[in-house]
């Protein structure tokens, strides 16, 4: 019954955006030419002030043209990127890009080095991988070409379901490649949020979610504490009972533990919901042992799939509200799933973001929130691996997070410096509220103590609240971060110093809407 609402979701969607989406469609068009001249075509992006021969039969795709120009057909995707280099210079640009070739288990390097072509330098690199039995039509071979001019480069990233020799080769894409003064300005998608009473909840999910995400919704405050992922609740009762409020939404994590089953999902869940939590349930990949690959492939093997059949069916047989977040700060170099580790293919997170959604369909969860959140900064900060990239399309997406800290400066020799609250999500803000039309979270955040005042810092974040009234939940991340000695680097415990407590007492108890599941 689901699949069917959803079905019908989806078409009255398109029904109803039709003309905005062709006026989208008209406009994007103008940013581009593609002119087909026998076998192949002329590419110009007026956008970013290139022109390329490709093949006869692509298709080209302008969505984001403030980030990328895609050209596609049955057997062969190109995306083109105009990087500008400053602050990285060509050789950083180049090298941080391709450092995924040191996954030697999952990538067949065939070629790594310069080339000149058309009297041009060309940087490239060409690899394969295995097909992922579990992606359709899987692109597996792969070649980057990046040429610099001046102060620019232009990444010419091709992958194909076939050996790109046996497709036409690469360097006519180099061959008549020409570059002048960009003529027009980007524009970039509107995403576009389903309506709630078509999303197939179940009734108590439609419910929390219209209490804690509709427009009219006032900011809810939920955190993480690590030690109720043991199940143990008091130090989270003493928080709540000092400062007077009730966090309805607690983060929690979990991983791939093994081929066939979580060990303790389901008391998990059944814990938190019992102390009257719901949780905001977050799955990544393991780092596997250096040179035994990266588990992102193998989940799109097949090799998952009991694991994850029995995740989602423990979940839809739970039956309760869940805020699921799969694979968190992908933009982020730290994360095993980003595409810096596979293959700089972004195309790889939403494939496996699909799947696992797939899955859970399959299992009729139709009490799952799908929360899509990547880091408020991309590390590295290129636009092959902008947040844009990741999307997995407006389906997949019921909540949009957002992620950004006030790191401090225990690392200030790395250029981490002490941020305010509106230095971090001011710009980020803005930038959401523009491409998405999904509520937005703060699906964790916190302020270190080194480098400045945190007990000032929290009081000025609660009254910058007020300016991003989209933000519907923010989610306090009681923790710590540590160096490679184990000394604490980062604390963001939200009791150190006791004063920060208190801040959240005085805002919270005083001025804030009790929310809660009761």
């Amino acid at each position: 019954m689901k699949r069917i609402i959803a079905l019908l979701m989806t078409t009255l969607l398109l029904l109803g955006s039709a003309p905005a989406s062709s006026a989208a469609e008209t406009s994007r068009q103008d940013l581009y030419d593609l002119t087909k001249q026998g076998t192949m075509a002329t590419f110009v992006n007026y956008v970013d002030g290139y022109s390329l021969q490709v093949d006869g039969d692509m298709k080209a795709d302008m969505t984001d043209s403030d980030v990328v120009a895609v050209l596609e057909n049955s057997s062969k995707r190109i995306e083109i990127f105009r990087q500008p280099l400053s602050g990285v210079g060509r050789a950083g640009y180049i090298n941080y890009s391709n450092r995924f070739t040191e996954n030697t288990a999952d990538h067949r390097i065939e070629y790594q080095g310069y080339q000149t072509i058309a009297g041009r330098q060309v940087h490239l690199v060409s690899w394969n991988r295995d097909k992922l039995s579990r992606v359709q039509n899987d692109k597996n071979f792969y070649l980057v070409m990046d040429l610099v001019e001046g102060n620019t480069a232009y990444t010419i990233f091709v992958k194909a379901n076939q050996p790109i020799s046996n497709l036409g080769g690469y360097a006519y894409l180099i061959q008549d490649f020409k570059t002048f003064q960009p003529v027009k300005s980007p524009v970039h998608r509107k995403t576009a949020a389903a309506d709630p009473e078509l999303r197939g909840w179940n009734p108590e999910t439609l419910e929390f979610y219209t209490r804690y995400f509709a427009e009219e919704a006032p900011l809810t405050w939920g955190i993480f504490e690590p030690t109720t992922a043991m199940f143990d609740y008091k130090t989270l009762d003493y928080f709540e009972n000092y400062i007077g409020y009730q966090f309805p939404i607690i983060l929690n994590y979990s991983e791939f533990e093994n081929t066939y089953k979580h060990p303790n999902l389901k008391e998990r869940l059944d814990t938190a919901w019992k102390h009257g939590k719901v949780l905001e349930l977050t799955l990544q990949t393991n780092w596997k042992a250096p040179g035994t690959g990266n588990m992102v492939y193998d989940v799109l093997r097949g090799d998952y799939d009991s694991f994850l059949k029995d995740y989602a069916g423990v979940i839809a047989d739970f039956d309760h509200p869940v805020l699921f977040r799969l694979g968190n700060e992908m933009n982020g170099d730290w994360c095993p799933y980003s595409s810096y580790h596979t293959s700089r293919d972004p195309m790889i997170f939403k494939e496996w973001y699909r799947y696992v959604y797939q899955i859970f369909e399959e299992a009729g969860a139709d009490n799952v929130i799908w929360v899509w959140n990547p880091n408020g900064e991309s590390f590295p900060d290129f636009r092959w691996n902008h947040t844009m990239m990741y999307y997995p399309g407006d389906e997949y997406v019921d909540v949009v997070g957002l992620t950004a800290y006030n790191t401090g400066t225990y690392y200030a020799a790395t250029g981490e410096k002490w941020q305010t609250f509106d230095e971090l999500y001011d710009w980020l803000y803005r930038d959401y509220i523009n491409r998405f039309s999904q509520p937005l979270m703060i699906t964790e955040f916190a302020s270190a103590n080194t480098g400045g005042d945190k007990t000032q810092w929290v009081d000025n974040m609660f009254r910058s609240f007020r300016k991003y009234p989209g933000i519907k939940v923010a989610i306090w991340w009681d923790g710590a971060d540590k160096d490679a000695y184990g000394n604490i680097a980062r604390s963001y415990y939200i009791d150190e110093p006791k004063s920060v407590l208190d801040v959240f007492r005085k805002h919270l108890r005083d001025t804030w809407k009790f929310n809660s599941l009761g």
